[in-house]
This record gives C-alpha cells, structure tokens and sequence, in this order.
C-alpha cells in the first residue's frame, strides 16, 4: 500500500509500477549491495521464470533490507508486501514506491488482500514474509497464515482457474563476524495452489488453516537449515555455557545458595533455536561460530593448564623459571652463531632427503651420510675464512663450528620444552580471561538474540 507515511490513514494499494522505474531502483540497489562486498547468488531460478502468477513465501521475518535483497536477486519482477511500519525516513518510501511494494496496516489487512487478489489476477509475482509466532498445541504457530489467506482468497475469486502458484523461498543472511560474505536465496520446488484447496473441503476458512499448516512444514524444510544432531550439539553447548557461566558467578559470590541440579534450557531457548533454524539459519551460524571461538580457547587453554601441570618441579620454583628465562635470552646469540655457521649444511640435508627420518633406511648409513655432508661444509667454510682473514683466525674459527652446531641443538630442545612452557605457565591467566571474555560475548549475542524474539513475539523480556 502506497501513499501517506502516517499511521492514521492507511496507504493504497500501488498502481503497477514502470518496469523501467523499477529497472531502475533494483539497479541501483544491486550496485549497493556490490559496494557492500555483500554477493546475492539465487539457486534454482529457473523455477520462476514462467509467466503464471506466482506467491513467493519467504521463510524469513520480515523486514525492509530483506525485501530488498530479495527485488536485487530475482531477475522477475516481483511486489514485495510488508507492513507499512517498517518503511521509515525519506528514501525508504521513494524506494518502496519505485519497486511498487505493497505496503499494508496492520488494521487494514483485508484492503491489502484485495490488492493482492486484484495483483495476482494480472499474472503478477508477490512476495510475503512469514511471520513468527509460538506454537500451539494444537500444532502449528500460524506462521503462514497470511500467505494461506492470499492464495486461498485469490483462487476463489476465480473459481479455482487462476492457476496461481506457490513458492518456499529460503535465505540464507550472514549476520555477526561470519565467515561467508553471499546472501543466498533458494527457490524451492513450487505447488499449484488449486491443487491443495481441492484436497483441503470446500470452507474457506479450513483451506486457509490447512495450507498455512502445510506452508509452515515446508518453511521448516529450509535448505540452510542445521541438521538435528548439529542443532542438539549447539544447545548442549549453549548449555554447558549457561552451566559455566552460572557457576563463575556463584564463586565469585559465596553467599548464595544456588546450585547446578536440575539445571537445564528453558522451553522458550529451545523453541527459538528450532525456529531460527529455518527462519534464520544465518543467526544460527553466526552463533555456532562464536560458541565454537568459545570451546576452542577453553580446549585450548585445558590442554595448556595439563602441561604446565606435568612440567615438573623447575616450573613451580621460581628459580627454575629464572634460569629458563636467563638462557632462552642470554643464549639466542650463540644458537643465531651456530645456526649461521649450520644454514649451508641444513640446507644440503634438506636437498639430499637425509633430514627426514625413513624407517626403510640404513641407520648407520644415513648418520655417516650426515656427518660426511657437515664434515665437509666445515672444512670448506675453515678453508674459506682461512684465506681471507688467515690461518690464525681460521685455528680459532674451526672449534666453534661443533661447539655451536652442540648448543644449537641444546637451544632448541630448550625452545620446545622448556621455554615454551615458561611461556604457557606465563600466559595462562591472560588465556583464561580472554575464554571467559569470548564465553560472556557468546552469551550477550545469545541474550540478544532471544529479547529480539521476544519483542516480535509481544512478550516480556
């Protein structure tokens, strides 16, 4: 519905746009998506490209921006129906009306169904938006409801011959620090509306319950959406977040009296986590990541902690750890003089494969072949300094080549297993803090994300 922003009035049905108008802003659209680094990639198009009528159900809330995403991808023209209250400023409307969007008040949702109906009767493409609501025990969440409504009334109004079909498209969002940057819109396989009315009776009011059911079964099937065995791993891992979490907190304040028995998600966590599998699977993965940041570090800094736990004694006592410190300094010298002296002989053991330790080899062969390639780099490096800075310094030189080569290899047994672990036991404070840091940012994701739901659903935070 077109017109007037205000909410007093309710705005018109759109006249059809001008294709070339439209042409137009879904260009410039396009091109600011581009900008963005923002990719939108269609999968099964083909699928629209007939000429018949066509509902397209987004099985996504609905919103300004995913209307958008939506006119950018399909080649077709299509009329995207969305509240008017979430097309807001100056240039929103200026854009709704040149992609003749057709924009609807909640209170008059019936004038928006004729202008739909009076739409689809010139062969025209409509997209509308699920909306999410919770489930009822009799089944279903009327998610679809408003589609259903459309389709069935559209039918009737031409006594089944209108021949209009319906489409689940799924999208895929990338929201948060995810790592893919493509916007995925999938057209499912398609349904003739006539086809299901038939089989649903002959009350209007029964078709529309039934297909808004059998649309919501189809949204659920969205192709993005994660498998059960990954949705029931990410709530188990949400929850031994919860867990961890709610014990730091009762460390940190001895007084109280809480306890972990019994402990477990809410109905209303579990209820979101299912619907934003197929309503917004991007959500989802965005969080995945960030739950996956979060066990990584923790697995991360328990495999450090049982290191420095199995290090020995040296690394309780602070002496011990002095000394580490005082030779992995002091000694990076020496071990740069014999890695200098060493780097022609390490390269002719990398070339000749006497480097790698093969198990088909002859032992003493393969150790009398390194020693003859470093016997040999030495004398040519003795003979080198000999002439040029003479025999003098060259008697100098030639003992400090396998006194070196000797505290190289003690500085780097040194690196691996002792200075590394100094280094560990140094850091695991600072590794502990940034878990608790990524595990707190999980969690205020997740909150977000539920007190989100809970507005869309009218309910308390």
């Amino acid at each position: 519905m077109e017109g007037s922003t205000s909410l007093d009035t309710p705005p018109p049905i759109p006249a059809p746009t001008h294709p070339v108008l439209y042409r137009f802003w879904r260009g410039v659209i396009r091109l600011w998506f581009a900008f963005t680094f923002r990719k939108i990639r269609v999968l099964h198009e083909e699928r629209l490209k007939g000429p018949e009528p066509a509902l397209l159900v987004a099985s996504h809330p609905e919103s300004f921006l995913d209307a958008l995403i939506l006119v950018a991808g399909f080649e077709r023209l299509v009329r995207c129906i969305i509240p008017a209250g979430l097309i807001q400023g100056l240039l929103q409307p200026l854009i709704a009306r040149g992609l003749g969007m057709i924009r609807f008040l909640p209170e008059n949702r019936q004038l928006a169904l004729e202008g739909c109906c009076a739409l689809l009767a010139e062969k025209a493409a409509l997209v509308t938006f699920v909306e999410p609501g919770p489930a009822h025990p009799a089944g279903g969440s009327g998610l679809a409801n408003a589609a259903a409504s459309i389709a069935v009334e559209a039918e009737r109004r031409h006594a089944g011959n209108l021949g209009l079909m319906l489409f689940p498209v799924h999208l895929f969002l990338p929201v948060g620090h995810t790592h893919t940057r493509e916007l995925l819109i999938d057209i499912d396989q398609p349904e003739t509306v006539q086809d299901y009315i038939s089989r649903a009776g002959g009350i209007a009011q029964d078709q529309v319950q039934e297909l808004a059911k059998h649309l919501e079964r189809r949204c659920q099937e969205n192709s993005f959406r994660l498998q059960p065995a990954e949705l029931a791993e990410f709530l188990g891992d949400l929850e031994q977040a919860l867990r961890d979490d709610f014990q730091e907190e009762c460390r940190s304040h001895p007084a109280r009296k809480q306890k972990l028995d019994g402990f477990e998600l809410s109905g209303f966590v579990v209820q979101w986590a299912e619907q934003m599998n197929y309503l917004h699977p991007g959500l989802l993965v965005s969080l995945r990541e960030s739950l996956e940041a979060w066990r990584e570090a923790r697995r991360m800094g328990a495999l450090h902690r049982l290191e420095v736990e199995g290090a020995g004694a040296w690394l309780n006592w602070p002496v011990g750890r002095g000394v580490v410190w005082l030779e992995s300094v002091a000694g990076f010298t020496i071990a740069s003089y014999g890695l200098i002296n060493h780097l022609v002989a390490i390269a002719l053991l990398y070339l000749t494969g006497l480097l790698k330790k093969e198990s088909g080899r002859d032992k003493i062969m393969e150790w009398l072949g390194r020693g003859l390639v470093v016997l040999g780099c030495y004398v040519v490096e003795v003979l080198l300094v000999a002439r040029s800075w003479g025999r003098r310094a060259a008697g100098y030189y030639a003992p400090t080549l396998p006194l070196s080569a000797l505290y190289l290899w003690r500085y780097a047994w040194l690196l691996r297993h002792q200075t590394r672990l100094a280094l560990l036991s140094f850091n695991l404070s600072a590794e502990s803090t940034r878990t608790k840091r990524l595990r707190k940012d999980f969690l205020r994701e997740i909150n977000e994300a539920l007190n989100h739901h809970a507005e869309m659903l009218a309910l308390p935070h």
